[in-house]
């Protein structure tokens, strides 16, 4: 019923803001109507500032009627008086005929008679807290969130729906438009039981375009009565409580008036909690109908009320002529159905667990209370309440102004550390993401070792990030003011390594520079040399490796003098130079001046848990230095990326968000975006667990660790050091899991 143009929808979120039972979807970052929660209140229309909100119209198939000269019936609401205010209801009902209308009546009429139908009811009841059903938004309320208060519902059409059987009890060829301010009328206009009975529905704004389309000037016309002076009615039913004073048989003090959302709201709350005992709850979503969304007046809420009170007070009748027609309205009473049938149509959406609703406020940073002090610029009353509706699919992430701010404060920092640091080196400890035990262990290890002057080897596979920690190390060193000079090992030939690492005199070789070269070992002096796979250096190199380690001099190529130098060296690799020494690969001696403090790199699959993390550095690194645009990943596409095994770790990652980044045209990276090797089963993981077993991602990783540990402690007879050697872990790490799953050690 309202629709929503997604080119306008500005993220304001102001819609989710105003909508009293949040039936507002945000989805790829645009605001959409769930059908199934929405009461058609109209909030979302009148808060949405770039017009992004439009409700469906009737107004081409009206106009084909009265083009075609068919009987149309105009049926005006009691509020009409306060929105159009120029000219007089005479000269209202006079255009209404000039656009083509046959008849012109008052809704007033069926609210009269609805009134009556009221007051029988209640005679003949004994239930407490019946609710009038006069107005749609609150009959929505009720059937779609409130199901245990159907049976409270007074079982009567609304004035709207009787008016329109009045009419059409005796043409029953007639159409009956409705014209009003309310937007939850064309939704009850559409129910199947009342399709028969009203066949469009009109706003005051659309009939005041189809009148200046016309080129009609109400205050200009003559004047005309309306049709219904054959009945009784009342016109004061558009103000607050009306129906209370079309009672005979019931005062006020046993029926209560309640008027707005915020009190509608309450007053159920009340209703359910048994705090409230009354005969009757008049209710309406609306401050009365004179506030309806769509009134299209420029005039406040008492100046509107003025309005009615004037205009009744013009238009009273005669005792003598209300009793005759009370008479003929009784008559044709009885010949009418108006009974209704309400039912329960509510949408139930899945609570998430407390553990899960934290796991999401963690995702946006907040983990204390503190943090938890709701900005209100989601929409939602309280971040818990958010982080249901993320759960529940009705938000997002990105919905959370503070979560927005720490992105953003993340690219300002990322290119204010970048401009601060020395142009030799990236990164610090900072950039080094994740919250695992695995990577915390590596990155304290780091941060003491950086302290010291000792040689550091990293160890582990490709694409772990062994350069990042080497940075970092530098960063955090007492030496992050000297040089940081890398060189990959594997990436030259011996003799060129040599050159490069030691230098060269002038005419030392064919080629050799005019003037002789500094190598990268004096270029590091006073600073940190990260020597990257040294494990693929020659038996050769790796001698005069080691010579620069034991004495700390250095001779260029072609020279006969040393150079004194004042290093740090930093390696890495991702072999096995334990098994390289065994096999005569690797220098023993060498080995143990590089092995000197060891830091292990984990491996992406080792601390999946830290992959969201790691994609929002990644994605916020893109965005802020390829200029691409910010897109995010669907939950889908996550949990697929979280079962993946990820051979190629934090290097493969990246290259997957460019990949997608780049060549995805949507907001949104879905399933389908990912390159099909990614979405094929890993066999070497699906061994561990049992053949289609599907459930939470944590309880499957903890549950192939488990298994992978016990393995490892039945194959080494217990041995722990060993065990942890052979998964490639710490020791101190192999007993926090041991103790964490409880694992028995002797074997």
């Amino acid at each position: 019923m309202i629709q929503i143009d997604g080119t306008k929808c500005q993220k304001c979120y102001a819609c989710v803001r105003q909508c009293p039972v949040k039936a507002i979807q945000v989805k790829d970052s645009q605001a959409k109507i769930v059908e199934e929660r929405c009461i058609n209140c109209g909030y979302c229309l009148i808060v949405c500032s770039q017009n992004a909100r439009e409700t469906k119209s009737y107004r081409s198939r009206v106009k084909s009627w009265l083009n075609h000269q068919e009987e149309v019936v105009a049926c005006l609401a009691p509020s009409f008086v306060a929105s159009f205010t120029d000219c007089t209801a005479e000269q209202l009902v006079t255009a209404l005929y000039k656009l083509g209308f046959s008849q012109v009546h008052k809704v007033s009429l069926g609210a009269k008679i609805i009134a009556q139908k009221y007051e029988e009811y209640l005679i003949e009841s004994e239930q407490k807290n019946l609710i009038s059903s006069a107005c749609p938004a609150v009959v929505n309320l009720i059937e779609n969130h409130y199901p245990a208060l159907v049976p409270n519902l007074l079982p009567f059409v609304s004035p709207m729906v009787a008016t329109g059987r009045i009419i059409k009890k005796e043409n029953p060829e007639f159409k009956v438009v409705f014209i009003g301010p309310c937007i939850a009328k064309k939704a009850e206009m559409e129910r199947k039981e009342l399709a028969a009975s009203i066949d469009a529905v009109l706003i005051f704004k659309e009939l005041k375009e189809m009148y200046k389309e016309e080129g009609l000037e109400l205050a200009s016309l003559a004047e005309t009565e309306f049709n219904q002076t054959d009945f009784e009615y009342s016109d004061d039913f558009a103000l607050s409580g009306a129906l209370t004073a079309n009672l005979e048989s019931y005062s006020g003090e046993e029926i209560l008036v309640t008027e707005g959302s915020e009190n509608c709201l309450e007053l159920i709350t009340g209703i359910l909690n048994e705090e409230v005992q009354a005969k009757l709850l008049d209710i309406l979503f609306c401050a009365g109908c004179i506030d309806g969304p769509k009134i299209d007046s420029d005039y406040s809420l008492f100046a509107r009320e003025r309005f009615i009170k004037e205009y009744l007070n013009s238009s009273q009748e005669s005792l003598e002529s209300s009793a005759k027609l009370s008479q003929k309205l009784k008559s044709l009473k009885s010949k009418l159905d108006l009974k209704s049938k309400f039912g329960a149509s509510l949408l139930k959406l899945e609570l998430p667990s407390e553990e899960e609703i934290k796991e999401i406020l963690t995702y946006t940073n907040k983990v204390t209370p503190s943090d938890e002090l709701n900005c209100g610029a989601c929409g939602y009353d309280s971040c818990r309440e958010k982080a249901i509706a993320v759960y529940q699919g009705l938000a997002e992430i990105e919905m959370c102004l503070p979560y927005l701010l720490a992105q953003i404060q993340e690219e300002a920092d990322y290119y204010k550390e970048k401009l601060s640091r020395s142009q030799e080196t990236k990164y610090s400890f900072k950039d080094i993401k994740g919250q695992s035990v695995e990577l915390k262990e590596a990155k304290v290890k780091a941060q003491q070792a950086s302290q010291t002057k000792s040689t550091i080897l990293i160890l582990g596979e490709s694409g772990t990030g062994k350069e990042m920690f080497a940075h970092a190390i530098h960063n955090a060193s007492p030496r992050q003011n000297g040089p940081f000079v890398k060189v990959n090992c594997a990436a030259m030939t011996e003799s060129l390594l040599e050159a490069e690492l030691f230098g060269y005199e002038e005419g030392a070789f064919t080629g050799a520079q005019k003037g002789g070269k500094k190598g990268k070992f004096e270029l590091a002096d006073q600073g940190t040399i990260f020597l990257d796979e040294v494990g693929d250096m020659s038996l050769r190199m790796q001698a005069d490796l080691l010579r620069v380690l034991q004495e700390e001099e250095i001779e260029r190529v072609g020279a006969n003098q040393t150079i004194n130098i004042d290093l740090r060296v930093v390696a890495a690799t991702n072999r096995n130079l334990k098994q390289m020494v065994k096999e005569g690969q690797f220098r023993e001696d060498l080995y143990y001046r590089l092995n000197v403090i060891t830091v292990y790199t984990p491996a992406l699959r080792e601390r999946i848990e830290d992959l969201p993390m790691i994609i929002d550095h990644i994605t916020t690194k893109l965005i802020a230095e390829q200029q691409l645009p910010r897109k995010k990943l669907s939950r889908e596409v996550l949990n697929q990326l979280m079962q993946y095994h990820w051979p190629g770790n934090v290097r493969e990652l990246e290259n997957i968000i460019m990949q997608t980044f780049s060549l995805t045209a949507e907001d949104i990276i879905k399933v389908e975006h990912l390159p099909d090797y990614i979405l094929q089963k890993d066999s070497v993981n699906s061994s561990l667990t049992s053949e289609g077993e599907i459930g939470p991602l944590a309880e499957l990783i903890a549950k192939v660790e488990k298994q992978a540990i016990k393995k490892a402690l039945t194959t080494t007879k217990g041995n722990k050091k060993q065990a942890a050697n052979l998964l490639e872990i710490s020791r101190s790490t192999l007993y926090k899991k041991i103790s964490k799953y409880s694992l028995k050690t002797s074997v």
